[in-house]
C-alpha cells in the first residue's frame, strides 16, 4: 500500500529507506527486484537508503558513503567498493563477510564508538576520532576530491594519493561489481 501511494503521482524519485531491515532473505529478494522492476517500469531514479553492504553491492549503480551525517565517499559502486577513499568506507568493506574468508575468521572491526546523536563533533573529518591514519589535517575538512582516475569518484580524506591506500584486498570483495 505504501508503494502503491508514493507511485500515484507518477515520481521522478523514490526513496526507500532501510526496505529490507528485518526482513527474511526471500523476502528481501522480492522486495529488491520489486524495487528494480519499477525503477525500469516508471523510469524513476531509486535513492537507497541502507546499512547492508552486500544490498549494495547487488542493485546500486553509485553509492554516497555517509559518516555522522557527513558524505566521505561518492562514486560508481564498482569503484568505490575496489578501491576506497576514505578509511571508513575501507574499515567498512574490510568488516563484510566473504564466502572466501575461513568460517573461523574474526571479521574486521573499526576501533572505537560511533560519536551519539547529540555529541558535538570535533571541527574537520568527523571520523578522525576513530581513524588509524589521522594526523593535524584532519582538524581541516577536506572537499569531495577527485584527485585519482575516474574523476567521478570522490573521498573527503587528505591522504589518498595512491591506489587502494588502505591496502585493502579488491579480490576479496570478488562478488561485488565488476
Amino acid at each position: 500500500a505504501m508503494i502503491a501511494m508514493a507511485l500515484a503521482c507518477s515520481p521522478a524519485l523514490l526513496v526507500a529507506d532501510e526496505p529490507t531491515t528485518a526482513l527474511d532473505v526471500t523476502t528481501q529478494l522480492q522486495i529488491l527486484d520489486l524495487l528494480a522492476r519499477l525503477k525500469d517500469e516508471y523510469r524513476m531514479a531509486v535513492i537507497l537508503i541502507t546499512h547492508d553492504l552486500g544490498v549494495v553491492a547487488e542493485i546500486a549503480d553509485r553509492v554516497l558513503v555517509m559518516y555522522a551525517g557527513q558524505c566521505v565517499e561518492y562514486g560508481r559502486t564498482r569503484d568505490v567498493f575496489h578501491n576506497p577513499r576514505h578509511p571508513y568506507t575501507a574499515g567498512l568493506l574490510a568488516a563484510m563477510p566473504s564466502p572466501d574468508r575461513p568460517r573461523v575468521a574474526r571479521l574486521s572491526s573499526i576501533r572505537g564508538a560511533p560519536p551519539g546523536l547529540t555529541a558535538e563533533r570535533p571541527p574537520g573529518c568527523a571520523f578522525a576520532p576513530r581513524c588509524d591514519y589521522a594526523f593535524d589535517r584532519c582538524g581541516e575538512m577536506p572537499d569531495l576530491d577527485a584527485r585519482q582516475v575516474p574523476p567521478d569518484h570522490l573521498g573527503r580524506c587528505w591522504l589518498p594519493g595512491e591506489e587502494n591506500p588502505w591496502g585493502l584486498d579488491p579480490a576479496r570483495n570478488a562478488g561485488t561489481p565488476a
